[in-house]
């Protein structure tokens, strides 16, 4: 059967065709001004940035627009993904999550691919200014996700996969209704965390993005497992 169904020209993936052709699109143009960019550039360019948001790994200037054609290698994954699931059905009612997660990962990847042409130019001046954004634009990314994460439907391979929400239809609805809490406080964590950047010593910042993010996932597992305590004991 033709993926690109009945459901208003959505594949598998709950995805319309021209939206594929259209993001491919932008990210092979991406590269082609990466390409042009390139003779404007120094023979090194930055391609990595510390905690407090200095450079601190350069590279040749060949680098940046093998940085901007990870959109399309993103692309190809994210085409992929829901027809090797074998619940990949499920992706076609879950609200648009999926196109919609694709559509804002992509361009998000496509934009920092720039970081290192635009600190060349001095166009990235401000200590902090690559964590504000790059912060500033996972923590937007996780709170829209907050609000469509409830929609998923099960499948193997998107959203909060435990033993217990994989098994149960009920365990995953109210699972992923709890996520999206867990996941819009880990936004607005993140988000600040990138403007206290600056201030705090590489460690603690560390320290405070790996205890949110995995603090948001042991409570979600928790609860999860406390659903299915609940359940079984009647």
């Amino acid at each position: 059967m033709n993926d690109n169904n009945s459901r208003g020209g959505q594949g598998m993936a709950g995805i319309h065709a021209y939206v594929w052709i259209g993001l491919v699109m932008i990210s092979l143009l991406n590269v082609m001004a990466h390409l042009i960019a390139m003779p404007t550039l120094p023979e090194r360019i930055p391609v990595h940035w510390g905690v407090d948001g200095s450079a601190d790994g350069w590279g040749p200037r060949w680098v940046a627009p093998i940085l901007g054609a990870l959109p399309l290698v993103l692309l190809a994954l994210f085409y992929a993904t829901p027809r090797l699931d074998p619940k990949g059905s499920a992706y076609t009612k879950s609200g648009g999550f999926y196109q919609g997660f694709v559509i804002a990962f992509t361009i998000f990847i496509g934009a920092i691919g720039w970081f290192g042409e635009l600190a060349s130019w001095g166009l990235l001046a401000g200590r902090g200014m690559v964590n504000i954004i790059v912060s500033g634009g996972i923590g937007a990314l996780l709170i829209g996700m907050s609000n469509y994460l409830p929609r998923i439907r099960q499948n193997c391979t998107l959203g909060i996969k435990t033993p217990w929400t994989l098994a149960d239809t009920d365990n995953w609805r109210r699972t992923h209704r709890f996520g999206g809490v867990c996941f819009m406080v880990v936004g607005v964590g993140i988000t600040a965390l990138g403007f206290m950047s600056g201030l705090l010593p590489e460690s603690w910042f560390l320290v405070a993005v790996i205890m949110l993010t995995a603090g948001s996932i042991a409570v979600a597992y928790g609860y999860s497992y406390l659903i299915r305590r609940k359940s079984y004991n009647g």
